[in-house]
């Protein structure tokens, strides 16, 4: 992270931060349409332009902490549908074009899950998870 001074402009390096939610409860009645994940923050004064993307660690599926069980989701950020995190790819999320996130505070996004509720009817209870991870590249 850079600072701005009067006398000198120093560049920011690129650089986004992921906060999850601090719980999520999957609804075996309505599934979980539009639910909170956290929130991503991008800050970037690049020129060219960025590119965020994101990846999950189990393929867009919740697992269960114990068991075999696992819950299929989409996701969004900023209300963007996300492509396939299927097999662990990268999936771009957005890039700058028609979008302005002036340094040095930047951008922070939510990051949201849905879950329908024919995938969460019958699975056990307890711990799911994934692992997302976001990356910012400059263009």
């Amino acid at each position: 992270m850079g600072v701005l001074s009067p006398a000198v402009a120093v560049a920011l390096e690129p650089t986004v931060d992921f906060t999850p939610a601090s719980s999520f409860t999957l609804s075996l009645t309505s599934g979980n349409p539009n639910q909170d994940f956290g929130v991503v923050h991008v800050q970037s004064d690049s020129a060219t332009g960025w590119v965020l993307r994101v990846r999950s660690l189990r393929g867009g599926v919740l697992k269960h902490e114990t068991h075999t069980a696992t819950v299929p989701y989409s996701l969004t950020v900023d209300g963007i549908q996300v492509g396939s995190l299927a097999g662990g790819n990268e999936a771009t999320v957005m890039t700058t074009t028609g979008l302005t996130c002036a340094a040095p505070t930047g951008c922070t996004f939510p990051v949201r899950a849905t879950m329908m509720a024919g995938d969460v009817q019958g699975k056990p209870s307890g711990s799911y998870t994934d692992t997302l991870t976001f990356t910012l590249v400059e263009q």
